[in-house]
C-alpha cells in the first residue's frame, strides 16, 4: 500500500524575508492552509495569507528588537538573500530551530572561488534544516543536516484555464542583465539570444520586471519584441498568449543547469509548454513530464517545434501534480522532523 504524505495538523512558524519574493509568498499562501504565519519583512506583499505580518527596515537593529515578540513561535523559516539575519535568530531566539531557503546562493552561480560568500558558509553551518529548489542544488550544497528539495512551484489560484489571445512566438519573463553587470550573473544576459532568435525569424517576447528599465528597452528593445513586467497574475495569463516559454540561454552556464527557476512552473500555469536551452535540471523535468523539449541550440528549437502540441497537452493533463499546496508537505514533514 502506499504510504501517503505526512502533514502537521498546526505549527506556528515564523517566516523572515527581507525582500518576499514570489517563491517566498507562494510558500506562505500554501503553508497558511494549515498552520499559522507569521512574517517579518522590508517589503510587505499584498493578500491576506499572514496572521501576523511586521515590518522592519532591513536593519540588525530592527530586526532583534522585532523577533523579540516572537518567542512563540515553533520554528523560524528564513529565505536567503540576504542569509545574514539567521544570526539575529540565534541571539534573540535561541531554543528555536531554524530552517533555511536557500534560493538565491552564489555557490551555483560560479564555480570561480573569487564569487564565493562567506555569509553562506557560515549561515548554511548555522540551521537546522535547508530547503533548496532542485536536486542539483541540493548535491552541490552538500550538508549534513536534514535538507529537502521544493521547487517553486504556483500556487493553483493563478492556473489559467480560459481562452487567450494568441501572440505565437516564444516568450521570456523574469530577471535580465545588461552587459555591464557583473561576470557571475552572465546566466541572465540575453542580448546574443535575442539576435539569434531574431536572425532565425523566430519572435522572441520578454517580460522585465523593475522600475527604471530604459538602459534595458535601449538595449532589447530593437531586437526582441520588449514587454515592462506585469502584475503577477496579470503576468501569468499573458504567457498563455505564446507558443513556448524559455528557460536557458545559449551559451551554458552553471546556474541554469542546477536552476529549477519560478518561470518554469508560471508558464505551466499559463497554459504553455517549455523550452530548457543549454538547463540541465529543467531540460530533464521537461522531457520527463512531457510539457517541453530540451535543447542546445535555436536550430535544435526549430527542429523540435512540432512537439509543441503534445507538449502542450501534457502541460494540461499534468501541471495540478505541481502545485505548491499539493507538494508544500515537504517543508511541512521537515518542520515536524526537527520541532
Amino acid at each position: 500500500m502506499a504510504t501517503l504524505p505526512s502533514r502537521l495538523n498546526f505549527m506556528k512558524i515564523l517566516v523572515i524575508t527581507e525582500r518576499t519574493c514570489s517563491r517566498t509568498l507562494k510558500q506562505i499562501i500554501a503553508l497558511s492552509k494549515k498552520n499559522d504565519v507569521h512574517l517579518l519583512t522590508k517589503r510587505i506583499p499584498s493578500g491576506d495569507y499572514c496572521k501576523t505580518v511586521t515590518y522592519y527596515d532591513g536593519t540588525e537593529d530592527k530586526l532583534r528588537e522585532a523577533l523579540r515578540m516572537y518567542n512563540f513561535v515553533d520554528i523560524v523559516y528564513v529565505h536567503n538573500e540576504p542569509g545574514w539575519t539567521v544570526y539575529s535568530v540565534r541571539e534573540i531566539l535561541k531554543n528555536k530551530r531554524i530552517v533555511l531557503d536557500v534560493h538565491d546562493a552564489m555557490i551555483w552561480r560560479s564555480n570561480d572561488e573569487a564569487h564565493r560568500s562567506a555569509e553562506e558558509r557560515l549561515v548554511f553551518s548555522w540551521v537546522d534544516g535547508m530547503v533548496v529548489p532542485s536536486a542539483s542544488c541540493k548535491e552541490i550544497i552538500n550538508t549534513n543536516i536534514p535538507c529537502v528539495v521544493l521547487p517553486p512551484y504556483c500556487n493553483e489560484i493563478v492556473y489559467q484555464t480560459r481562452s487567450w489571445i494568441r501572440q505565437g512566438g516564444i516568450v521570456y519573463q523574469g530577471r535580465v542583465d545588461l552587459p555591464d553587470a557583473p561576470e557571475f550573473m552572465d546566466y541572465c544576459k540575453y542580448e546574443n539570444l535575442c539576435k539569434k532568435f531574431k536572425e532565425s525569424g523566430i519572435p522572441f517576447h520578454m517580460y522585465m520586471p523593475g522600475k527604471d528599465l530604459s538602459r534595458h528597452k535601449e538595449l532589447y528593445n530593437p531586437i526582441c519584441f520588449f514587454h515592462k513586467g506585469l502584475p503577477y497574475e496579470q503576468m501569468i495569463s499573458a504567457m498563455g498568449f505564446y507558443d513556448w516559454g524559455l528557460c536557458g540561454n545559449i551559451p551554458e552556464h552553471k546556474e541554469w543547469n542546477v536552476a529549477m527557476p519560478n518561470k518554469l512552473f508560471e508558464y505551466m500555469a499559463g497554459g504553455i509548454p517549455i523550452i530548457a536551452l543549454n538547463a540541465k535540471e529543467v531540460g530533464d523535468f521537461v522531457e520527463a513530464n512531457g510539457v517541453g523539449i530540451s535543447v542546445r541550440s535555436i536550430d535544435e528549437v526549430k527542429e523540435f517545434w512540432d512537439k509543441r502540441n503534445e507538449c502542450q497537452k501534457n502541460v494540461f493533463l499534468k501541471r495540478r501534480n505541481f502545485t505548491m499546496e499539493n507538494n508544500i508537505y515537504v517543508v511541512e514533514n521537515l518542520f515536524n522532523q526537527l520541532v
